[in-house]
């Protein structure tokens, strides 16, 4: 199987692993096009609460280039692939809270949500690192570093304790959690069994 189509494969198990770790229960403001159809007798039972599901949507990446103007270098390539073929809120995967990338005709909204908290990326960015999740049982920031990029164009993902950041704009305690991106999914695809 060629690295393209194993690619294909993996972020598809990936995305398919979104229902099995999440209830994937949809805010009030989710786009209505990633609202799940529910039928008369759910809307009549008012028991059952709206969900959303992942979008197929496929972005040129060319759309990519407005987003590298305001990071600190690359993301990790099988990432690139997720955020250019798919659309998804924020999920909870059990190991780790994916910030959303929601629909539309460009980047803009996985923009605003890599460099939504000021105070972390101002800290992070100029180092090297792009926010990108956080940890799933706090807020602590999950990022790529981009330091770190091999020649697979891939690199490791790092937890950051947060309040060293928020409370004195420094770095402190951090850990790698996975060697990188492509590890971070193959786990969370063999957690999920899809």
């Amino acid at each position: 199987m060629s690295r393209h189509k194993s690619d294909e494969k993996l972020l598809n198990q990936f995305i398919d692993s979104f229902g099995r770790c999440d209830d994937l229960l949809a805010p009030d403001d989710a786009p209505q096009e990633m609202l799940v159809k529910q039928s008369a007798e759910d809307w009549d039972s008012r028991s059952e609460l709206s969900r959303w599901h992942p979008l197929r949507m496929e972005t040129e990446a060319s759309a990519l280039e407005p987003l590298y103007q305001k990071l600190p270098g690359p993301l990790p390539q099988l990432y690139e692939q997720l955020v250019l073929h798919w659309r998804w809120l924020e999920v909870d995967l059990g190991s780790l809270v994916l910030r959303a990338n929601p629909p539309g005709p460009d980047l803009q909204g996985l923009e605003a949500n890599l460099i939504r908290d000021p105070v972390l990326t101002a800290t992070l960015l100029p180092a090297g690192y792009v926010p990108f999740g956080r940890s799933a049982i706090r807020y602590d920031p999950l990022c790529f570093d981009l330091n770190a990029m091999n020649d697979a164009q891939d690199c490791p993902i790092v937890q950051f304790e947060h309040e060293a950041i928020l409370c004195h704009s420094k770095i402190g305690d951090h850990e790698q959690r996975w060697p990188s991106f492509r590890d971070l999914t193959t786990e969370v695809v063999a957690r999920a069994d899809v």
